[in-house]
C-alpha cells in the first residue's frame, strides 16, 4: 500500500506497483470475438495507448464521452482510457431505443461517442440532432465501419505520449443514468472520490482483502453500462486487484461452462439468474466446486433462494447486498456469517464510512421495526444529478440521500429492506410490500420464479397481483398457491389474482422488469390466468 489512491488512475497506478505481471481480466475481445486474459501491465498499456489516440483526436479533462458496448475487454480498456484523460465516462444501455438515447446523450452534454459496431445504426438515427465532435466506432471482426466513424482500432495502435494534467478526487468521473423507473432517467454524478469510496467500502462488506496470494477470481455478467457493472465490480477490481471473470451475456450453460474452465471462486448475480442457475436441468453437470462465496446484488434476495443456494453448493458464503446508482452503489451487505441468523434481511452499512438511518415522511428517525424511508450518508454518496438542481435538492437532503427505498431495521441495526415507495401496494388503506409477498411464494415447491406487482381495484384503490413462472415440469394453479399463502401472510396481503407466464422479462440489471409487466399484462390488457 504505497499510497492511499484517491482517484481511478492512482488505483491503477498502485495495482501497476504491486501486481505489474499478475493476470487481471479474462473477457471476450468485441473485436475479435477472442477469449482473451490480460495482465495489469497489459489493461495499462493497452489503456494508455487509447488514451493516447482519444487525446489526438482531442478528447480533454472534463468532457463527457459517450459509450455503447456489451460486456468486453474492450469495456475496461475504454474505462480506464477514459480516466487517464480526467474526462467523464457516461454509459448508454444497447438496450435502449433512439429516443431514449438521444436524451441521454444530449442531456449530458456529451461530447464524443464510443460504440461498438452493433450499436453505429442506433446511433446513426439521431446523430444529425446531436452536437458530438466525433464518433468512435469499434469494429467487429468480418463488418465494416461507415465512414462517419473513426476507427477504434486505430486508436489503440497511437504511440504517443499523454498529456500531463492533474486529476483531483473532487473531479467528476461518471455520470450514470438511472432506469428511469420513476419517471424520465436522471444523471448520476459521481466524483473520482465517490468511485474509490464504492470500490473499498462494497469490498470490505464482502471481506475482500488486498491478497499477494490466493487472489479472488470473481465471475461476473453485471452489464457494464449499469452501475453494478462499472461501479460495484469495476472499482472492487481496481481497488483490491482481484482476477475479474467478465462474461458476455447471461446464458445459464456458458456460465457452467466457464465456471468449470476458469475456476472463480466467487460469483456475483442478481437474484433472478441464481434462480435461473438453481432451475436450469443441467446444473449438476457442471463441475462448479470451484465457486467458495456468492455476492447477491441488484435486488432483494427472497428468503428460499437463500436456502436453496446453500443447499446446492454446501458451506457456500453469501453476501446479499443492497445498493443504488445514487449511493455510488452504496448501502448495505449482510455477511455471509449471518446468513440464517438473519435471513431475510440486506445487512449493515458498509465499514468504515457508510452511515444509514431508517426516516418517516417528516424526516424523522423510527424505532426499531417501523418501516420507513431508508436514507444513507458515505463519501461514496453522488455528488448531485446532473442539470437537475431540483431533484438533487429533494434526494439530497442535510447532507442525507434520501434513497424512496422502504425498510426497516431490528435491535441490531439490521435492514430489511420492503420495498420501492413507488412499488408499495395500499390495499384498502393497508401496505403490501411485494417482496414480502414474492418471499413467500418462492416457498412453494412449484414455484421458479414470481413477481408482486399491484393492480388497480375499483374500491380498494389496489389490489395484489402475482406474476408467476413454474419450474420446468411442475404445475400449479392459482388456487394452490393461494392456499399456500393462507397461513403465511395476512389476509390482505394474500394475491387476489394469480398470472401464469412462461418466461419474466428481466432488465439489464438482472431484476424481473416490473414495469413491463405492468405495461404488457395491465395496460395492454392481455389475458392471464385470474385465481381472484
Amino acid at each position: 500500500m504505497w499510497k492511499n489512491p484517491q482517484t481511478i488512475r492512482e488505483l491503477l497506478e498502485r495495482n501497476m506497483a504491486d501486481f505489474a505481471d499478475r493476470e487481471a481480466l479474462v473477457s471476450v475481445s468485441y473485436r475479435t470475438r477472442q477469449w482473451l486474459r490480460h495482465t495489469w501491465k497489459e489493461m495499462d498499456e493497452q489503456s494508455g495507448r487509447l488514451a493516447a489516440g482519444l487525446a489526438d483526436l482531442g478528447v480533454k479533462k472534463g468532457q463527457k464521452v459517450g459509450f455503447m458496448l456489451t460486456n468486453s475487454v474492450e469495456c475496461y480498456t475504454t474505462y480506464l482510457a477514459i480516466h487517464k484523460l480526467g474526462a467523464v465516462f457516461v454509459p448508454i444501455n444497447v438496450r435502449l431505443v433512439p429516443r431514449e438515447v438521444e436524451h441521454i446523450l444530449e442531456h449530458s452534454d456529451t461530447d464524443w461517442i464510443i460504440a461498438g459496431h452493433d450499436f453505429l445504426p442506433l446511433v446513426d438515427q439521431v446523430r444529425d440532432r446531436l452536437n458530438i465532435k466525433t464518433y468512435v466506432g469499434i469494429e467487429k471482426e468480418g463488418q465494416e465501419l461507415p465512414g462517419w466513424v473513426e476507427s477504434f482500432s486505430k486508436l489503440m495502435s497511437c504511440t504517443g505520449s499523454l498529456p500531463a494534467l492533474s486529476i483531483g478526487p473532487d473531479d467528476e468521473a461518471d455520470i450514470l443514468y438511472t432506469s428511469g423507473t420513476t419517471g424520465l432517467p436522471k444523471g448520476v454524478v459521481l466524483t473520482q472520490s465517490n468511485k474509490v469510496a464504492c470500490g473499498r467500502l462494497i469490498g470490505t462488506s464482502c471481506d475482500m482483502s488486498r491478497l499477494h496470494c490466493g487472489v479472488p477470481r470473481l465471475q461476473n455478467v453485471f452489464p457494464f453500462f449499469t452501475s453494478s457493472g462499472c461501479s460495484s465490480v469495476m472499482m472492487m477490481w481496481l481497488y483490491f486487484a482481484p482476477v475479474v471473470i467478465l462474461e458476455e451475456t447471461f446464458d445459464a450453460v456458458k456460465t457452467f461452462e466457464i465456471m468449470e474452465k476458469e475456476r472463480p471462486t466467487a460469483y456475483g448475480g442478481a437474484p433472478a439468474m441464481f434462480v435461473f442457475l438453481l432451475n436450469h436441468p443441467r446444473f449438476k453437470e457442471f463441475d462448479t466446486s470451484s465457486v467458495r462465496t456468492l455476492i447477491s446484488g441488484a435486488a432483494a434476495m427472497p428468503e428460499e433462494i437463500i436456502r436453496k443456494l446453500q443447499a446446492a453448493w454446501p458451506g457456500i458464503k453469501v453476501y446479499t447486498t443492497y445498493a443504488l446508482t445514487e449511493g455510488g452503489t452504496g448501502g448495505t451487505t449482510l455477511n455471509a456469517a449471518d446468513m440464517f441468523t438473519k435471513i431475510g434481511s440486506v445487512g449493515q452499512p458498509w465499514a468504515p464510512d457508510q452511515e444509514m438511518r431508517i426516516v418517516n415522511d417528516q424526516g424523522q428517525e423510527v424505532e426499531p421495526g417501523v418501516v420507513g424511508e431508508i436514507v444513507l450518508r458515505g463519501p461514496n454518496v453522488m455528488k448531485e444529478y446532473y442539470k437537475n438542481p431540483e431533484s438533487t435538492a429533494q434526494t439530497l437532503r442535510d447532507g442525507w440521500l434520501h434513497t424512496g427505498d422502504m425498510g426497516r431495521c431490528d435491535e441490531e441495526g439490521y435492514l430489511y429492506f420492503t420495498d420501492r415507495k413507488k412499488d408499495m401496494i395500499v390495499r384498502g388503506g393497508y401496505n403490501v410490500y411485494s417482496v414480502e409477498v414474492e418471499s413467500v411464494l418462492y416457498e412453494h415447491p412449484a414455484v421458479g420464479q414470481c413477481a408482486v406487482v399491484a393492480k388497480p381495484h375499483p374500491s380498494l384503490g389496489e389490489d395484489v397481483l402475482a406474476f408467476v413462472v413454474p419450474k420446468p415440469g411442475e404445475e400449479v394453479t392459482a388456487e394452490a398457491l393461494q392456499e399456500f399463502t393462507r397461513d403465511k401472510l395476512a389476509d390482505y396481503k394474500r394475491p387476489r389474482d394469480v398470472r401464469f407466464l412462461d418466461s419474466m422479462p428481466i432488465n439489464p440489471t438482472g431484476k424481473v422488469d416490473k414495469r413491463t409487466l405492468k405495461t404488457q399484462y395491465l395496460e395492454g390488457k392481455e389475458e392471464g390466468s385470474d385465481g381472484s
